[in-house]
C-alpha cells in the first residue's frame, strides 16, 4: 500500500468513527431532550481517541416518563378524645423515572433489583409490584393496628407529632459511555423533625452488571485509614473559607454512601456526622486513585461522555395548598378496605421541612437548594 492510500484509509476511519460519535450523541440528545458537547475542547488527537471509545457505547439511555403516586391513610378515632387534629395521619408519596432501556438492553435484571431493594425496602420481581407494597403500609408516629385505620381520597391536614410523611425519588442523576449512576431520595416528616438522605447505584453499561461499594473502593483497613485522612485533610481545607460556626467536624469514619461524578468521588456524610446537616465531600480522582480498585481505576481511565440529568424530581410540600379536613365523615369503612393509587400533578413545588436536597456543589462541601445540580 502506497503513502498516498495509507492516510487516505486513515481519513476515512476518521470520517468514520467522528459520524459515529455524531450518531451516538443524537441518539442521547433525542432520549434527553437536551444538548451537550461531547468533547468539551480537545485537540483532534483526542476527539479521535475518544471517538474510538464511543463507538464501544452504542446507545442512549431511555427511561420511563416521570410517574407519581400517593396514598393517604387516617386513624378511625383521634388519640386525644374530642380533638380533631390528634388524628394521626400517613402520607406516602413515590416520584419515580425508572430505566427503559440501557445501552440498548431492556433485560437490566441486577439493576432493577437493585432499585427496588434500596427505593421500597421489599424484593418484588417488578417495579409496580414493588411500588404497590410499599404504598400500601402506611408509616404512622404510632403504630395502629390493621382495623384502626382506613385511607382517604385526598391529603388530610398534617398536623405537628400525628402525621408523618413519607417519600421516595428514584431518578438517573449521571450517565456516561461506561457508568450509570442512579440516585434515591428519601424524606421523611415524623411530626417534628425532617430528615433526607440520598442512596446512589452505579451500573456498569458495558459488562451490565452492579457496582458495589467494594467493587469500587478496596477492602482493606490500611486503605481506609489513609482514605479517612485525605478525607479529613480535604476538611481542613474547606474549614478555612467556612466561619467560626460553621467548622465541620474531622470524620470519625469513611462514609458508607458513596457517588462517583465526572471529577471524583463524593463522601456522603449524613446529618450530625461531621456537621448539623447532611454533608457532601468530594475527593478528586487523582486524590482518591490509590484507594480505588484496579479494575474500577480501569473504568475511570476510558470512560468519556459524561451526561448529568437536569429534570430531576422534588418532594412535596408537607402540608399542600389544597388539604382535607382531619376527619373525612364521608368515607365509609366498606368503600375504603383497599387503597387506590391516585397519581398525583408533577408540579414543582418548594418543600418547606427538607434542610438539605441535591443541588450543585460549592468549595464548601455542601449542596446547594438555591440551584439544582441537573
Amino acid at each position: 500500500m502506497t503513502k498516498k492510500n495509507l492516510i487516505i484509509v486513515i481519513i476515512l476511519l476518521t470520517i468514520i468513527d467522528l459520524v459515529a460519535a455524531g450518531w451516538y450523541m443524537s441518539r442521547r440528545i433525542e432520549a434527553s431532550g437536551k444538548s451537550q458537547s461531547l468533547f468539551d475542547q480537545r485537540d483532534s488527537t483526542e476527539v479521535i481517541a475518544m471517538a474510538d471509545t464511543v463507538t464501544s457505547a452504542t446507545q442512549a439511555d431511555v427511561f420511563d416518563a416521570m410517574q407519581n403516586n400517593t396514598y393517604y391513610f387516617i386513624a378511625n378515632s383521634p388519640n386525644i378524645k374530642g380533638d380533631e387534629t390528634s388524628y394521626y395521619t400517613s402520607t406516602k408519596h413515590v416520584k419515580v423515572r425508572w430505566p427503559k432501556k440501557i445501552n440498548g438492553d431492556d433485560e437490566f435484571e441486577s439493576l432493577n433489583k437493585e432499585l427496588i431493594k434500596k427505593a421500597f425496602g421489599n424484593s418484588q420481581g417488578k417495579m409496580k409490584d414493588a411500588r404497590y407494597v410499599y404504598l400500601k403500609t402506611p408509616n404512622f408516629n404510632k403504630p395502629l393496628g390493621d382495623g384502626e385505620y382506613h385511607t382517604l381520597s385526598s391529603a388530610p391536614k398534617v398536623y405537628p407529632i400525628y402525621g408523618n410523611v413519607t417519600q421516595v425519588l428514584v431518578y438517573p442523576y449521571m450517565t456516561s459511555l461506561r457508568l450509570l449512576v442512579m440516585e434515591i431520595d428519601k424524606v421523611e416528616y415524623n411530626g417534628s423533625t425532617t430528615t433526607e438522605n440520598s442512596y446512589y447505584i452505579h451500573y456498569d453499561r458495558q459488562s451490565h452488571r452492579v457496582l458495589s461499594r467494594l467493587d469500587i473502593l478496596m477492602a482493606d483497613i490500611d486503605k481506609e485509614s489513609k482514605l479517612l485522612k485525605t478525607i479529613n485533610k480535604k476538611i481542613d481545607e474547606l474549614n478555612k473559607g467556612r466561619g467560626e460556626d460553621k467548622q465541620l467536624q474531622h470524620a470519625l469514619n469513611v462514609p458508607a454512601e458513596i457517588c462517583c461524578r465526572k471529577n471524583g468521588i463524593i463522601f456522603q456524610f449524613k446529618q450530625g456526622a461531621i456537621s448539623s446537616s447532611s454533608i457532601d465531600i468530594l475527593l478528586d480522582y487523582d486524590k482518591v486513585k490509590e484507594f480505588m480498585t484496579k479494575d474500577f481505576q480501569l473504568l475511570v481511565d476510558n470512560n468519556e461522555g459524561f451526561w448529568v440529568y437536569k429534570e430531576n424530581p422534588k418532594p412535596e410540600d408537607i402540608n399542600p395548598r389544597s388539604t382535607a379536613p382531619a376527619i373525612n365523615t364521608a368515607v365509609s369503612k366498606k368503600a375504603v378496605t383497599k387503597p387506590v393509587v391516585k397519581p398525583r400533578r408533577t408540579k414543582k413545588t418548594k418543600y418547606s421541612g427538607a434542610k438539605r436536597r441535591s443541588g450543585r456543589y460549592g468549595n464548601a462541601g455542601r449542596r446547594h437548594w438555591s440551584r439544582r445540580r441537573r
